[in-house]
């Protein structure tokens, strides 16, 4: 996948096949929880950020007819800022982690890429957000908390849901 000089940000900064994922040219895992632990870390001098966790793999899709993974990185990227690292987790799973970015601010993001991918799917893609804050006992307990709002998302049909 042909990389954007004006939106070099941390999800395609690496072209290193180590960590980037090969279908999407996106962060793949592995980068994603490197930059994650390195982050959650540096929560506690004051740094916000927050998770976000999308799912757009439709189990009402028509058989054969997934939504296209490329198509939707590429909507994902183009929709997030420089600055948030963008990962393919796994087939159909995203994640991003939005720097600088407070619970009300990563609501308005998602609700922009929500509209984006609705472009490209099958049904409203369900979005999950967890905002750092001191009391979180370690990086585990954030990711739950955005496992949980993605949850409520799919539970709901879709959407953005909050923890």
């Amino acid at each position: 996948m042909p990389s954007d000089d004006a939106h070099m940000g941390l999800g395609r900064a690496s072209e290193h096949a180590d960590v980037t994922d090969p279908e999407t040219g996106l962060a793949n895992k592995l980068h994603f929880d490197l930059v994650y632990r390195y982050l959650f870390l540096a929560g506690d001098r004051g740094v916000a950020f927050t998770v976000m966790l999308i799912s757009v793999d439709e189990p009402s899709a028509p058989e054969g007819r997934l939504p296209n993974q490329e198509d939707i990185a590429n909507t994902i990227h183009r929709t997030t800022r420089a600055a948030d690292l963008v990962a393919h987790v796994e087939q159909g799973r995203y994640a991003v982690l939005l720097l600088g970015t407070n619970l009300p601010g990563a609501r308005i993001a998602a609700d922009r890429l929500e509209a984006a991918l609705r472009e490209h799917s099958f049904g409203p893609p369900a979005i999950g957000l967890a905002t750092f804050n001191p009391d979180i006992a370690d990086s585990a307990e954030l990711l739950r908390a955005a496992e949980s709002a993605l949850d409520a998302a799919h539970a709901a049909g879709g959407g953005v849901e909050m923890a």
